[in-house]
């Protein structure tokens, strides 16, 4: 990973032009309603962000799509090209009771960061956030939707916030309702973790995400130097409970 710039973008509140990406490097959407998400024709939403990518010169992950009877999300290079995708892991039954889960982790390698793309709930999945960033994540774009009225503080302190502190990583977490840049709490101005906020009507949020800051944070918290890996390949590897009883 290297410094590298990243902007959060609700492209309702601005439909002419929404925003002046300037030297950003990768854009996040925001905003997406569940009408939006289960309704998109998904050929013509990534071909327009595609477009989008190779005029102004950036990376993005457009909003939440479905594809072959799954919730997806992308990356798109600057030159329009989708990197890679990843599939929900784990899905809320009452938003999306249709489709089916996935059961495989891929890491995006950039030229800035090797990125994961963690999929709506999966976001409140500890274990999905630790084995990509055991698979060599250096920062996840978590993309969600959460029903208004369930939508509290919480959710995100539970989810993106916690998996930040826990893996000592960047998330940048959007959602119909807002968006934020997270990161260590020691990577934030005020120590709480949030670097930028933007709430249901703000247009964007922006920052430079540094590597020095996120390094210094690590050496005060070197969580995966205290890891203890027996224990985790006692439970969590071939060799688990899990393991043995889908085998029987």
């Amino acid at each position: 990973m290297r410094d590298f710039s990243v902007v959060m973008i609700n492209p309702k509140k601005d439909p002419t032009g929404f925003a002046d990406v300037g030297h950003t490097e990768l854009v996040v959407l925001a905003g997406d309603s569940i009408e939006d998400v289960k309704n998109r024709d998904v050929n013509n939403y990534l071909n327009e962000w595609a477009k989008y990518a190779r005029e102004h010169g950036v990376y993005i992950v457009p909003g939440l799509y479905i594809e072959d009877d799954y919730l997806c999300l992308c990356l798109i290079d600057d030159n329009g090209r989708v990197m890679g995708s990843q599939r929900a892991c784990h899905l809320n039954t009452r938003s999306f009771p249709e489709l089916r889960r996935g059961d495989n982790i891929n890491i995006i390698d950039t030229p800035f960061a090797k990125i994961f793309l963690c999929v709506d709930v999966d976001t409140l999945k500890p274990q999905i956030i630790r084995a990509a960033v055991l698979m060599g994540a250096e920062v996840v774009v978590s993309v969600q939707y959460i029903a208004p009225d369930r939508y509290n503080e919480s959710m995100i302190l539970a989810g993106a916030w916690q998996n930040a502190q826990q893996n000592c990583i960047y998330i940048l977490n959007a959602h119909n309702l807002g968006a934020n840049i997270i990161g260590p709490c020691e990577t934030s101005e005020d120590l709480s973790g949030f670097i930028k906020r933007m709430g249901a009507d703000s247009l964007d949020i922006r920052a430079e995400l540094s590597v020095s800051s996120r390094d210094k944070a690590y050496g005060n918290f070197p969580i995966f130097k205290t890891l203890n890996r027996d224990l985790y390949n006692r439970y969590f590897g071939d060799h688990s409970h899990a393991a043995r009883r889908k085998k029987s």
